[in-house]
């Protein structure tokens, strides 16, 4: 029987009810809609769009109007002008272009937060699933030794009603079915914080119930190990890396400009009253130019600054690097340990299994003592959850690894 039970539990489908179920891709779409995070990365995204815009229209020709009006009263006389200006940037010491560049490099360092944020938010809700499913499972298993202690405690009380035991054997049960109820009370409550948990990081009611669509108990094969150089360039972390290396080598010459040369051409028209009468309607061309000289070494320290956050940004991707490479490795290694942990699992609980079925039938035969019982479920349950680790230990690394490599 209990053999029977083990393979209905750990090896099949769980019996659900006719509730909708809801799937892990299903689940992490509605976490990835309801995250603050995620807004709040779009919204900076849309920032730097509008950073990257004005950049390119201080390119452009600039229109501006401005009027004034005076009175005069030893003369009792009103005086006023309105005057238009259109200037545009003829040089700037590449200044206007730089920025332009620079604030796209600004834009893919966003755009790589954002989606980095989302493989965050992604991962975050892999895990929430996989712990609610762990710990309903775990409720499961719990509820299954209750009844497993229920049955040896018939038999045990059989046993000492017809004489052949004594009551010690009896109390020795009911002392163990009092320890059970006592860690079903503490997996009830682990289950309670997992859904939520799991409830809140999609903006729904913390206690309302859910019907997992899949199971850290599903089947599922070993993923085909990636190459690191086929993903290292679009990874978030790399791509905000570069970005940023980029960012600080346009900030050196976006530095120098600002001690170059400066020069705008425009021009300007105006409409003022006459001294005598009437009106007046005049315009011309002007030019503007600036060029620093001297401020005592400023340019220089600029410069130095500029080249030294460079060098860091250039540094900063060699390590961003070294980490992707890292967590790939390791996550491939845990990956396949968990792995094989399932197998070694899967064959303890069968034999364990199988020897409490033993036990408990000879002890109803009178073959074996109720501490040989009582030891072959200790040791049952031990596996039980040692197996139950190993499935969710599998399903976290399979999420890991795709996690490591910025896989949706």
């Amino acid at each position: 029987m209990i053999r029977r039970l083990l393979i209905i539990v750990m090896f099949q489908c769980l019996v659900v009810s006719a509730q909708a179920q809801i799937t892990l891709g299903e689940y992490v779409n509605s976490v990835i809609e309801y995250s603050h995070a995620l807004l709040s990365a779009e919204a900076m995204v849309e920032g730097r769009v509008a950073e990257s815009k004005i950049a390119k229209r201080n390119m452009l020709p600039t229109l501006s109007l401005a009027s004034d009006a005076d009175y005069d009263f030893r003369n009792d006389g009103i005086g006023w002008g309105v005057r238009a200006d259109i200037s545009q940037p003829v040089y700037n010491g590449g200044r206007y272009s730089i920025l332009v560049e620079q604030s796209g490099y600004r834009l893919t360092e966003s755009e790589g937060l954002r989606d980095k944020s989302e493989l965050d938010v992604r991962y975050n809700a892999e895990l929430a699933y996989w712990a609610l499913s762990r710990a309903e499972i775990y409720r499961e298993a719990m509820l299954d030794y209750i009844n497993i202690i229920n049955t040896l405690r018939d038999v045990a009380l059989h046993r000492f009603e017809e004489g052949y035991t004594s009551k010690s054997d009896l109390l020795q049960v009911e002392s163990r079915l009092s320890d059970a109820e006592y860690q079903l009370s503490q997996a009830e409550q682990r289950w309670s914080v997992a859904l939520h948990n799991f409830n809140i990081l999609r903006g729904a009611d913390p206690t309302e119930p859910v019907e997992l669509g899949w199971s850290i108990l599903d089947e599922y094969t070993l993923p085909r190990r990636v190459d690191v150089s086929e993903f290292i360039e679009q990874h978030p972390d790399y791509m905000v890396a570069v970005a940023g290396r980029e960012s600080a080598k346009c900030n050196i010459s976006l530095r120098e400009a600002t001690y170059l040369p400066r020069l705008n051409l425009g021009l300007f028209g105006l409409w003022q009253p006459k001294v005598d009468a009437g009106t007046l309607l005049n315009g011309g061309v002007m030019f503007s130019l600036n060029a620093p000289i001297f401020h005592f070494g400023e340019r220089r320290e600029a410069l130095r600054s500029a080249r030294s956050d460079y060098r860091s940004a250039e540094l900063m991707v060699d390590d961003v690097v070294d980490d992707i490479v890292l967590n790939e490795i390791n996550g491939w290694t845990n990956l396949q340990s968990s792995y094989q942990r399932i197998s070694a699992a899967r064959r303890s609980l069968e034999i364990a299994g199988e020897n409490l079925d033993i036990s408990t039938y000879s002890y109803r035969e009178g073959l074996a003592t109720i501490l040989d019982v009582l030891q072959a479920q200790l040791s049952w349950l031990q596996i039980y959850q040692n197996a139950i680790t190993a499935q969710y230990d599998y399903a976290v690394a399979i999420s890991s690894y795709r996690y490591i490599l910025a896989q949706r």
